[in-house]
């Protein structure tokens, strides 16, 4: 699946890259107006341009041609990776020295060490191996495809900034409890899903968005465990502040007539 969610089915155009059909993008070009996504956009002056009109204002300069890795390779990943490593690391230093210098509890963090409002947020359960596991699934899912919609460093803010939301949410609900684990971000990540389908009136999806996931939190609020709901609900709020925050999400209204076009625009597809 190129890109989640899947559209078809629901009488819904979703707005797409006008260089590559198979991903949402919700920024424009500020010179024709066209869809880019993340890789297609580009800086000049106070703006961002798509590539066709950054050659055209710099005297035909292509982009850069980068390598195939850099091409394909995610923030999410990178993310990903890094959880790995420090679940290594909790196993390989002895007397989970890790998870004790890195989790979230309050009474630490007061005392200086705030480092560990994002530090825990990369940390998981000593001896549960499965939460990192499903974690990183849900991380995969969910950050490759905002990562895609909104480009990578607002995707960046609003994961880093969701693990912060979850640390206060510990702070506000449950200032006495240890908390380790990605969670904070994941509901992070689903609270900006959301907030961007409805705000873009992908209204269809967004519901079943919910179908899918309202069943699992329900449930991992009913069934006793370790879960932080405290944790969850800093996490998802602040994906959606940060996400009406920081992303740009109104689409410019469509003009009643097409602008005339140039021979030259014409031919580079500008139509």
């Amino acid at each position: 699946m190129e890109n989640f969610p899947n559209y078809s089915g629901y009488g819904q155009t979703p707005t797409v890259c006008a260089n590559h059909p198979d991903r949402v993008s919700y920024a424009r070009c500020g010179r024709c107006n066209r869809a880019i996504c993340g890789e297609c956009q580009m800086n000049q002056g106070a703006g961002t341009v798509c590539p066709d009109c950054y050659r055209e204002l710099n005297g035909d300069i292509a982009k850069p041609k980068r390598s195939f890795i850099a091409r394909h390779w995610y923030l999410t990943y990178t993310l990903i990776l890094i959880n790995v490593v420090m679940y290594g690391l909790q196993q390989i230093i002895p007397n989970e020295w890790v998870v004790r210098h890195g989790n979230i509890w309050w009474p630490y963090v007061q005392h200086g060490e705030y480092y560990r409002i994002i530090s825990y947020g990369f940390l998981h359960m000593q001896n549960d191996p499965m939460h990192l596991v499903w974690n990183m699934i849900n991380l995969f899912i969910y950050g490759v495809s905002l990562e895609r919609m909104i480009g990578r460093w607002k995707f960046l803010v609003v994961y880093l900034g969701s693990i912060i939301f979850g640390a206060l949410g510990v702070y506000v609900l449950a200032p006495g409890t240890s908390v380790v684990g990605a969670s904070g971000g994941l509901f992070g990540l689903m609270g900006s899903f959301l907030t961007l389908l409805i705000i873009m009136k992908q209204k269809d999806t967004a519901r079943v968005f919910v179908m899918i996931t309202a069943p699992n939190i329900i449930y991992s609020i009913l069934t006793p465990s370790n879960i932080s709901h405290a944790c969850h609900a800093g996490g998802f709020v602040g994906g959606v502040l940060l996400t009406l925050l920081f992303v740009p999400f109104v689409k410019k209204p469509e003009p009643s007539q097409p602008p005339q076009q140039s021979p030259q625009q014409w031919q580079n597809g500008r139509y």
